[in-house]
């Protein structure tokens, strides 16, 4: 709470207490976090009666609308010092998405002792979908083929104790999702003419699904776009109906199919989305605008199989599917959904198969002790 505004004059100790210290435990009036609470620099004049009032509390400013995205207030790529000081508050009100577009960096990094009052949105970014971009007659790796990793929404750095984390009713903390694995085979048949892969759908959080090929007739369908704050992802490229769909939350699983142009498909994998609260009913279990393995993945027969469904944001079943593309005669492939908000994503199947990516965590605590209240909605793992 701020300190005194008038009154009896203002003791040391409320202000070391004020900035999250402990009573009766060493503090100057030149320390950091004390001169902090009125911008004071080292050795600057600094008399007690000018702390009237002041508290060690910020509300994360909001940017002017000129920045926002899809409507929507937004900074990206935060550091919780950039605001206050050490033992300070920092409350992101609820008009604010703070998001990542790197899964190597989270949306919010906490790096000093702290208190973090949440009533907005904390995302991290989605996972790209497995496969490879490049058109050749070399069929892809498995590991080509796995889906990437998705980000984390927040992260504690190394050896920062006293952070408590206070997530607010309406507010959200969420993981990108995995992005879905891609599959390939090839040659088929003895002929490296007949070659096809499937491209994996992207995670939640703007992962990108990636390409479909089918060799034998120069066959390229390009993944679709991971989505922008507060929108659906973009579909995959698709022919005979095969691309997978974007999702507000896991894209769809794209599905190639070769050696048979009457039989033949092809679809990139859909893009991950980054509406949080997309158009869900009352169980939040399967994102309606997501990948369907049946419809949206390729139409599921003992020929052409279907890509992996994107899941959104229920805990237990965020990880999209693998879809079931069975090889037949045609060398069939099918790539997995991309995970929904903190979960993995789906392996690829028929072929080469790529593993789902893993899920990025909530809250990456970096093996530091901190205190978690959650009044709102957390996807992905807190630890």
């Amino acid at each position: 709470m701020p300190l005194p505004s008038s009154g009896n004059p203002i003791s040391l100790n409320q202000m070391h207490v004020e900035v999250g210290g402990t009573t009766a435990t060493s503090v100057t009036i030149n320390d950091a976090d004390i001169r902090g609470l009125i911008g004071k620099a080292d050795g600057a004049s600094n008399a007690f009666s000018e702390y009237f009032g002041a508290s060690a509390n910020v509300d994360l400013p909001v940017p002017d609308s000129s920045t926002n995205i899809n409507g929507q207030s937004q900074l990206q790529e935060i550091t919780v010092s950039t605001y206050i000081n050490s033992g300070g508050t920092l409350t992101i009100p609820s008009s604010m998405w703070i998001w990542s577009d790197s899964t190597s960096t989270a949306a919010l990094t906490i790096d000093i002792p702290c208190t973090i009052i949440n009533n907005g949105k904390i995302i991290g970014k989605g996972g790209d979908g497995g496969g490879t971009t490049n058109v050749s007659t070399t069929a892809p790796t498995a590991a080509q083929n796995a889906g990437g990793a998705g980000g984390n929404a927040i992260k504690i750095n190394l050896n920062v104790s006293n952070v408590t984390i206070q997530n607010n009713s309406g507010a959200y903390i969420a993981g990108g999702g995995g992005g879905g694995g891609g599959a390939s085979t090839g040659p088929l048949h003895g002929d490296s003419d007949y070659y096809t892969k499937a491209g994996g759908g992207g995670g939640s959080g703007g992962g990108a699904g990636k390409s479909s090929y089918r060799k034998n007739n120069d066959l390229f369908l390009a993944g679709g776009t991971g989505g922008i704050l507060a929108n659906s992802g973009g579909n995959g490229g698709a022919s005979g109906g095969s691309g997978g769909s974007g999702g507000d939350g896991g894209g769809g699983g794209g599905f190639s199919v070769s050696a048979n142009a009457s039989f033949g498909r092809a679809g990139g994998g859909g893009g991950g989305g980054r509406n949080i609260v997309g158009s869900l009913g009352p169980d939040n279990i399967v994102d309606p605008n997501g990948g369907d393995g049946a419809a949206d993945g390729g139409i599921g027969s003992t020929l052409v199989g279907g890509g992996g469904a994107g899941f959104n944001i229920n805990p237990a079943n965020s990880v999209g599917n693998g879809g079931t593309g069975t090889a037949g005669g045609f060398g069939g492939v099918a790539g997995g959904g991309g995970g929904g908000w903190g979960g993995a994503g789906g392996a690829g199947v028929g072929g080469t198969n790529g593993a789902g990516g893993s899920a990025g965590k909530a809250i990456e605590d970096t093996g530091n002790t901190y205190t978690l209240t959650n009044n709102g909605t957390i996807y992905g793992a807190t630890t």
